[in-house]
């Protein structure tokens, strides 16, 4: 005879928010690139906020930037190929899922760059979006 368990009313709805919660990843739904010859602007608009973490590695330049709850899609795949010759810091870019659940940008740089990333809320036909700043 099958026995069976029992959870609390509490657990069963917070295993239920949690799994409903890990369901609705952020997707990136565009990405923007403006070069300037005073920084370039790298925004990376998304229909839920999305957590990051970023960091500098020398020898080559580059800016590395791990998106966690992003999958690797079209718009990111279309900014990896919208860096021109012109752009007056960024070299290159590749854009990869780099362990389950976090895809990693990297930017291959120019020239060394302070870069400064935030995020801003939705704004009108905007959504949640990163931006990246690069000085």
């Amino acid at each position: 005879m099958a026995r069976y368990l029992r959870l609390p009313a509490w657990l069963a709805i917070w295993v239920i928010a949690l799994h409903v919660s890990a369901a609705a990843a952020a997707t990136v739904t565009a990405a923007r690139l403006w070069p300037s010859p005073d920084y370039t602007r790298i925004t990376l608009e998304s229909d839920a906020p999305v957590t990051f973490k970023f960091f500098s590695l020398a020898n080559p330049d580059r800016l590395v930037v791990d998106l966690e709850g992003i999958e690797p899609n079209a718009a990111l795949s279309a900014l990896t190929t919208s860096i021109g010759a012109a752009d007056p810091y960024i070299a290159g870019a590749r854009a990869a899922l780099n362990r389950p659940g976090v895809t990693r940008l990297v930017l291959n740089m120019k020239t060394p760059v302070r870069p400064s990333i935030f995020t801003l809320q939705p704004l009108g036909q905007y959504g949640h979006r990163l931006v990246i700043d690069l000085y």
